[in-house]
Parts: C-alpha cells; sequence; structure tokens
C-alpha cells in the first residue's frame, strides 16, 4: 500500500480554540486517496491476473494449433507412403510379370537352339556337313 494510507492526521492549531474544520478535509482528502490507492491496487491486480490468464490461453491454443498440424502431417505422411507402397509394390508387379514372360520366350528358345545345337553336334560327330 501507498504511504499515505500509514499517515494519521491528529491536526489541532495552538491560536485556535475551536476546531477547525481543515482536519476534517485533510482527513477525508487523504480517506479519499487511501480508497483510490486501493481501487487501483485491486485494478492492478486484476489486470496481472488477465495478463496471466491470457498467456495461458495463448500457450494452449498453440498447443492446442502444433498437435493438430502434427496429427494433420502425419496424417498425410501416411496417407503418402501407402500410395508410395501401393504403386512400387503395382511397379514390382509388372517387372516380375514382365521378367517371367521374358524368362519364357528365354526358355523356349533355348529348347529350341538346343535341340538344332544337338543335331548340329549330331551331324558333326557323323561327319555330315549341312
Amino acid at each position: 500500500m501507498h504511504y499515505l494510507s500509514r499517515l494519521t492526521f491528529n491536526y489541532t492549531n495552538p491560536r485556535q480554540t475551536k476546531k477547525s474544520a481543515l482536519p476534517s478535509a485533510i482527513e477525508q482528502t487523504v480517506k479519499a486517496l487511501v480508497d483510490f490507492e486501493s481501487a487501483l491496487d485491486a485494478a492492478k491486480a486484476e489486470i496481472s491476473e488477465a495478463k496471466r490468464k491470457a498467456m495461458k490461453d495463448a500457450l494452449d491454443w498453440a498447443e492446442d494449433a502444433k498437435s493438430s498440424a502434427i496429427a494433420q502431417a502425419t496424417e498425410i505422411a501416411t496417407r503418402r507412403v501407402a500410395e508410395a507402397k501401393a504403386e512400387a509394390q503395382a511397379q514390382a508387379k509388372s517387372i516380375r510379370e514382365e521378367g517371367e514372360s521374358e524368362l519364357k520366350a528365354f526358355e523356349a528358345s533355348i529348347s529350341r537352339h538346343e535341340a538344332e545345337a544337338a543335331e548340329f553336334a549330331a551331324s558333326r560327330l557323323l561327319g555330315e556337313s549341312k
């Protein structure tokens, strides 16, 4: 509290035998100042509390926004990974099918050429020429 609230006035003028209205006016002024100071202190406390609450609310909002952003980013990343995995699996299947097809063609070519090679080797061993 302010220093005015600790002051007390017992003012009497030695020249006057009657009490004057001045001490009463001073006491009323001091009382008004003390009351004003009290109200000001209460207002300062309310402002301080409002600032604290606003800061807490802002931090809570920021934390909520952060959590929401992380959740959205995770969802997007999960979806993209799933899409990339599906695409990679489709490409792998296509490559495997193409490889199997080429392998069958190669094996057929080997079989065809194997028979030709066997005939060629047999004719050479028998001394025949083609």
